[in-house]
C-alpha cells in the first residue's frame, strides 16, 4: 500500500472515529519555575484506536493534513476544550489559562479570530483564558501570508499565542520579530543536544535571552527526567512541560493536580 493510499485510509478511520466519539482531550500542566505554580494547562488529543489504549496526536499526524478533517478535529478541541472550562468554573474550581494547538487550516479559515471569540463569550469566558498554540511549520508554508493575518486578529481579540516547536534555524528566529507571540516553547530536541554539547547550551541560552529581549515566557518542552529539570532550570527557562513535572490528566483531575503541584511549590 503506498503512502497516499495509507493516509486516505487513516483519514476515513479518524472521520469515523470522530463520530463515534472516539477521540478525546486530556490535559497536561505547564509549570513555572519562577512563581513555582502552575501557569497553563495545555489541551491533547488523543485517539482511542483500541478499548484501554488511547494513540498521541504524533502517531496519527498525516489526518491534519485533510483539510476537512483537520477542521473537524479543530472544531471538536475547542468546543470540547471551553465546554470543560466552563464546567470547572461552574464546579468553582480555579484552573489557570488552557492552551490549544492550532494548525494552519485552523488559523487560515474565514474569520478565525472573530469566531473563536464568539464562542468563547458563548461559554461565558474571557479570551484572556485562552492561549492558541501554533507549530513553527505554519509560519513558512504557503499559507504564512493568512496565517500572519489569523495571529494579528487573535492578538487584537485578547488571545495569548505560542510559538511551539520553536528550532534554532535563521527562520524561525525572524518570525518572532514579525508575529506578536507571548510564549516561546522549545523543542524538546534542543534540550537532550544541550546536555551532551557545549555549543547546543549556547544555542539555547542565547534563544532564551532572545526570547526575554523580546518580553517573551520561555518554556522548556519534554521534560521527562531529572536531568532535563536541572539542565532546564540551569539554562534559564520560565517555565516547564513534561513527563517528569506530570503526565497529561483526565479532566476530572486536573484541578486536584494543579492544587497539589502549587502546595509543592510553596512549600519548596
Amino acid at each position: 500500500m503506498n503512502s497516499d493510499l495509507d493516509s486516505l485510509v487513516l483519514v476515513n478511520n479518524a472521520r469515523r472515529a470522530l463520530d463515534r466519539g472516539r477521540f478525546e482531550l486530556i490535559y497536561q500542566p505547564i509549570y513555572s519555575v519562577n512563581q513555582r505554580e502552575v501557569a497553563t494547562v495545555e489541551t491533547l488529543l488523543r485517539w482511542r484506536m483500541r478499548p484501554g489504549h488511547l494513540t498521541a496526536a504524533q502517531d496519527f499526524s498525516a489526518i491534519f493534513g485533510d483539510r476537512r478533517m483537520a477542521l473537524s478535529i479543530r472544531d471538536f478541541v475547542l468546543a470540547t476544550t471551553l465546554r470543560q472550562v466552563a464546567r470547572w468554573h461552574a464546579d468553582g474550581h480555579v484552573v489557570p489559562r488552557i492552551s490549544v494547538n492550532t494548525t494552519a487550516y485552523d488559523l487560515c479559515s474565514t474569520d478565525f479570530a472573530f469566531n473563536l471569540a464568539a464562542m468563547v463569550a458563548d461559554f461565558g469566558l474571557k479570551p484572556q483564558m485562552l492561549e492558541i498554540e501554533v507549530a513553527e511549520n505554519a509560519l513558512h508554508g504557503p499559507e504564512r501570508g493568512q496565517v500572519a493575518l489569523a495571529l494579528e486578529g487573535l492578538h487584537y481579540a485578547g488571545f495569548s499565542l505560542a510559538l511551539d516547536n520553536f528550532g534554532a534555524d535563521h527562520a524561525a528566529l525572524k518570525a518572532l520579530c514579525h508575529h506578536p507571540f507571548s510564549r516561546l516553547k522549545i523543542d524538546r530536541q534542543l534540550i537532550r543536544n544541550a546536555l551532551r554539547s557545549k555549543i547546543d547550551r549556547a544555542i539555547v541560552r542565547s534563544v532564551i535571552s532572545l526570547g526575554h529581549d523580546l518580553g517573551l515566557t520561555v518554556t522548556a518542552s519534554g521534560v521527562e527526567s531529572e536531568a532535563h529539570m536541572e539542565a532546564a532550570v540551569r539554562l534559564g527557562f520560565d517555565s516547564v512541560q513534561g513527563f517528569f513535572v506530570c503526565r497529561p490528566k483526565e479532566a476530572d483531575l486536573v484541578p486536584r493536580v494543579c492544587h497539589v503541584l502549587n502546595l509543592q511549590g510553596q512549600a519548596g
